[in-house]
């Protein structure tokens, strides 16, 4: 695939990028350096409130993520059964069933700990 960019430009700008990064770094090293500021990005104060609630809440989101691949992953295993023209066997369906079980037990399991 040929990139819309030559190969010296791509290197310049991952040069500028990696600059960039290091200038943040030296930046929060340095506080006394007053140039040095103007690469810092701001730091939002967040309270121990807001901060738990931002826990739960990513908590809730992988539960679901959770309980979703366990209701995808039978599918999945069934639609490539059938794009391969083969037939489920046995041993890999009990196994797909038994991981997808656990999926949502664990996702269910977040869920209540997280309320």
């Amino acid at each position: 695939m040929e990139s819309f960019l030559p190969h010296w430009v791509n290197a310049i700008l991952l040069g500028l990028i990696a600059l960039a990064f290091v200038m943040n770094r030296l930046s929060r090293q340095l506080p006394h350096v007053a140039w040095l500021q103007w690469f810092r990005l701001p730091v939002i104060q967040v309270s121990e409130a807001q901060r738990a609630k931002r826990r739960r809440s990513g908590n809730r989101m992988a539960a679901l993520e959770i309980v979703l691949m366990g209701l995808v992953l039978p599918a999945v295993y069934f639609l490539s059964t059938m794009v391969f023209f083969s037939e489920p066997k046995t041993m890999p369906t009990i196994i797909v069933t038994a991981c997808s079980v656990l999926c949502i037990g664990l996702g269910i399991w977040i869920f209540a700990r997280n309320r």
